[in-house]
């Protein structure tokens, strides 16, 4: 029995043994298929990762990224490769990170292949069209970021059953919010969506998300109201939306979870209701932007934990509740643009803990000092821009040691700017500008040692520009325009912003430099000039969170833009900053140091009176603007601005620069505004080719000795028709001379008539380009005087159109001085005299009287409408204009005397053609003169340029 007892336990273990190798071999069998057939082996995943390194490198040929370039075929194992990552045991890959790494083109179409992958970013690349289908069936994924791309169309990712977070935000989707996510947020904990262009109503959309923390829906279309259920959030924002109505009380429950709440930029109206302050763990509130009204709840002041309080550009009652100062966390306070006015309120004195104190935008118009804000010591940002503070600048601000940002912009303060103000110590931002500030600017602003950026632009400043502000080591954006300062640029000033470095390492150790609002884009914008090229587009684009993002970029000193040195076409992004000096009455030298300013990339110094040769070191400059239009600079262009490769807008209009042209301009690739109008003296050929090629004639107006290609050209449908017969008849002969007759008296009153008819089509051409098509050039280089000096006192530039010399004195000796028994008429803006010169012949001179640019203009049309060019007259002149000339603010017309000196004379006794084309005729004049009021450039001529370096013969005869 024990035998047998043993032999059936052996027979039974063989039997459990046997069984067990039989689950076992069908187990392992049942792998191997699954891994063949499912492709979940490392690989598999490494082919199909071989495969998305294919297609990327196939939409990217030229710049590709620093990651999978790397990704090798010879590796045994991809989890070492650049942005993959793989499960704990190196079995499966799980992971696939690819953010900024230069992706473009289509997403790729099959990441279900990877069976194990739970992370997928693709974020900050620019991948466009929409996202596949395929990507809705990665089942396994739990982190998805596509943000910051421009990826459109609707969106399909119902299989993404075990989503948790989701970033969507920055790119084109579209199309109803209300489809797209209630069947994959079971799981979802964070959801950002914004900045896209998803519509409809929110309504339930999200009531499924039970364990949703985080919700991001602004920036997009949305409308109607809030949904029910948002106090279970941790953070909630709709702003820069549609959404519109009260806030309903219903919304905030006692068990409120919220700690960010942003509802700005939308249509919200009514009461705030005090419910909110159930709310307790609230550390954000955002509500710029809106419609509420009434007061502010103090109820507000009940929630402890706040340090972010938006309520600006409201219509809040002036009443700020006292609770509001013992919030004692509270460090941003936004009250800007809700209309209040007279003396600021009291109770800002009282929060001393506050860091971030705006106020801009109301009808404040005293009490900086009587409120207590010079005493609070912790304020690191004041905004009084943009109220009706007036009387001078408050000194006492100046005791406030922590403030960085000082904005008095948009006022009406007067007097001098305190010599105190040099005293912050650790100022970055002075901001003056838009007030009617006299007096100079003091020398002790040289001693901010951490400023950034100075504007004291649009007052009535006066004096020298100080060389102590060469002192200021940060200083990288200064803006002094729309001034009357005098004298030369001191070279000292060629030291700023030397050395940025230690303060933008300061704010860099700190993690949130300005927490901003919506409505700080203004500071932005008034920061980055609108003329400025590379940030030019970014106006239209520029949200509150961009906006945060500039300033926090800009003050820690981080490139926006790609820029490159002098002579170098390699482009890197670094920090970069202008000089914007223009309409002043600057003069002298511009000194050659200039050439050390290796951070900046702006220098606007037009509208001065800088004269002498423009220094050659400019070329130094890593420029992207140069404009130095309407100064005296003269001498030969520097051939060194052709090193600048990243050059984007050069204007040297409206100066006395001469020689040859240089060519190395033609370098000038990126090239997209170019203006070189009005420098006569320059001589030399435009390449048929190249980037100078592909500008218009408007580029080099009032040049005539610049041999231009053919092709640069701005001729319209509106020239001449030079095919028409002139000398059409009709047989209504004697009627029509008797017709003719009669509407040269009422002449006068048609123009007036067809001029408020026609004004809607005013011609698209210059005038003065019809002037200079037609003209033959030649270069003179003799004085009427025999001096080869130009800048001989007393020559005056005369440009001519007839083969007969004459100077300004000569027209002076030929009027008698202007004497007033030489006057035949009066008309046209100027009177006529009569006169007769040196040659015998009989003229008249037309002296008109308007000053400034709309005399020029006047001048200009008065010359136009003599000479009959481009108005659609039959003969190739109204009347002989034998030439004109500018004496400093004196115009004048020459032209050949007829018995009257008024243009509707002229039209009488020349204009001999029918009645249809002598209202042709008067409507084209009047077309000429609406046209010119409004749209061309005058003639400038300096005094002090050689009589005769020009002469512009007419080719054809008189």
């Amino acid at each position: 029995m024990k035998k047998k007892e043993w032999l059936f336990e052996i027979m039974s273990e063989d039997q459990e043994s046997c069984n067990l190798f039989r689950v076992g071999l069908i187990s392992f069998l049942l792998l191997i298929t699954g891994s063949l057939v499912g492709g979940d082996s490392l690989g598999t995943d490494k082919q199909v990762l071989l495969s998305l390194k294919t297609f990327l490198e196939g939409q990217n040929r030229v710049n590709r990224g620093s990651k999978y370039t790397l990704w090798n075929s010879t590796d045994e194992s991809p989890c070492k490769w650049p942005g993959i990552s793989c499960d704990g045991v190196g079995n499966r890959v799980t992971g696939v990170n690819l953010s900024g790494d230069n992706l473009a083109g289509k997403i790729f179409d099959n990441f279900s292949a990877l069976t194990g992958l739970t992370y997928l970013d693709l974020s900050k690349n620019t991948l466009e069209n929409a996202v596949p289908a395929d990507l809705g069936t990665c089942r396994s994924l739990r982190f998805l970021n596509l943000s910051h791309n421009i990826i459109d169309g609707e969106l399909n990712l119902t299989g993404l059953y075990s989503l948790e977070i989701l970033d969507l935000s920055m790119n084109r989707l579209g199309g109803e919010i209300w489809p797209v996510f209630p069947g994959i947020c079971n799981n979802l904990v964070v959801m950002n969506i914004s900045n896209n262009g998803f519509s409809g109503e929110i309504g339930n959309a999200f009531a499924r998300c039970s364990n949703l923390e985080y919700l991001d829906l602004s920036t997009n279309n949305l409308s109607g109201g809030l949904p029910f259920g948002i106090d279970k959030l941790r953070g909630f924002s709709v702003g820069q939306n549609n959404i519109s109505g009260e806030l309903p009380s219903w919304i905030f429950r006692q068990n409120c979870s919220l700690q960010a709440l942003d509802l700005s930029e939308n249509k919200f109206s009514g009461e705030l209701p005090k419910e909110i302050s159930y709310c307790k763990d609230l550390s954000m509130l955002n509500l710029w932007g809106n419609s509420f009204s009434g007061l502010i709840p103090e109820e507000i002041g009940f929630i402890q934990g706040l340090e972010t309080l938006y309520l600006g550009n409201n219509k809040f009652s002036s009443s700020i509740p006292d609770t509001l100062s013992g919030l004692k966390n509270l460090l941003y306070l936004d009250l800007s643009k809700n209309g209040f006015g007279g003396e600021i309120q009291e109770i800002f004195g009282r929060f001393t803990q506050v860091k971030f104190l705006l106020l801009n935008g109301n009808a404040y118009t005293g009490g900086i000092i009587s409120s207590g804000i010079p005493n609070l010591a912790n304020l690191s940002r004041l905004d009084l821009s943009e109220n009706s503070f007036s009387g001078p600048l408050p000194a006492e601000i100046s005791q406030m040691t922590n403030l960085k940002f000082l904005i008095l912009a948009f006022n009406h303060f007067t007097g001098t700017i305190p010599s105190e103000y040099g005293s912050f110590p650790v100022i970055q931002a002075l901001d003056l500008s838009f007030n009617s500030l006299s007096g100079s600017i003091p020398q002790s602003l040289g001693r901010l040692a951490s400023l950034l950026w100075l504007t004291l632009a649009s007052n009535s400043l006066t004096g020298e520009i100080p060389g102590e502000l060469g002192n200021c080591s940060s200083l990288l954006w200064l803006n002094l325009e729309n001034n009357r300062l005098s004298g030369s640029i001191p070279a000292e000033l060629a030291n700023i912003g030397s050395n940025p470095m230690p303060t933008f390492l300061l704010n860099r150790d700190e993690d949130k430099i300005i927490p901003s609002s919506s409505g700080e884009c203004q500071i932005m914008k008034r920061w980055i000039p609108a003329d400025y090229p590379p940030f030019s587009f970014v106006y239209p684009l520029l949200t509150g969170k961009k906006c945060r993002s500039l300033w926090d970029k800009l003050l820690k000193g981080y490139g926006l833009f790609q820029f490159c040195g002098a002579g170098i076409n390699v482009r890197t992004f670094q920090i970069s900053g202008y000089v914007q000096l223009c309409n002043n009455k600057l003069s002298g030298l511009v000194p050659p140091e200039i050439g050390k300013m290796q951070s900046f990339s702006m220098l606007h110094i037009g509208y001065n009176n800088f004269h002498g040769k423009f220094p050659s070191e400019i070329g130094k400059m890593p420029l992207v603007v140069l404009n130095v239009t309407q100064n005296k600079f003269s001498g030969q262009i520097p051939p060194q601005i052709g090193n600048m490769k990243c050059l984007l807008n050069l204007d040297l209009s409206h100066n006395n620069f001469s020689g040859q042209f240089p060519t190395s301009l033609n370098n000038l690739t990126d090239l997209n505004k170019f203006n070189i109008s009005y420098n006569p003296y320059i001589y030399g050929v435009i390449p048929p080719i190249g980037q100078l090629a592909t500008f218009e004639k408007s580029s080099f107006l009032g040049d005539p000795l610049l041999n231009l290609p053919s092709f640069i050209d701005n001729s319209t449908e509106n020239q001449p028709d030079k095919h028409e017969n002139p000398k059409k008849t009709t047989n209504l002969g004697t009627f029509l001379v008797f017709a003719a007759l009669v509407l040269a008296f009422i002449v006068c009153g048609v123009i007036f008539f067809v001029v408020c008819l026609v004004v809607k089509e005013t011609s698209e051409k210059s005038p003065a380009d019809y002037l200079l098509e037609d003209t033959k050039i030649r270069h003179d280089s003799s004085s009427p005087d025999g001096s080869s000096s130009p800048w001989f006192p007393s020559a005056v530039k005369v440009i001519r159109l007839d083969k007969k010399f004459f100077t300004h004195s000569d027209i002076v000796n030929a009027t008698g001085n202007f004497s007033a028994d030489r006057i035949v008429g009066r008309g046209g803006f100027g009177t006529v005299y009569r006169g007769v010169l040196p040659d015998g012949r009989e003229v008249a001179v037309k002296k008109l009287q308007r000053e400034g640019i709309e005399g020029e203009r006047e001048f200009m049309a008065e010359m136009e409408v003599l000479s009959g060019n481009g108005f659609g007259w039959p003969h190739p002149n109204l009347v002989t204009l034998y030439g004109w000339c500018l004496d400093g603010s004196e115009k004048l017309l020459v032209y050949e005397f007829m018995g009257g000196g008024s243009l509707e004379d002229m039209i009488t006794d020349r204009v001999k053609f029918s009645w249809k084309k002598r209202i042709k005729a008067a409507i084209d004049v009047a077309k000429a003169l609406v046209f010119l009021h409004h749209e061309c450039h005058p003639c400038i001529v300096h005094r002090d340029v050689k009589a005769s370096n020009v002469l512009l013969d007419r080719s054809q005869s008189d």
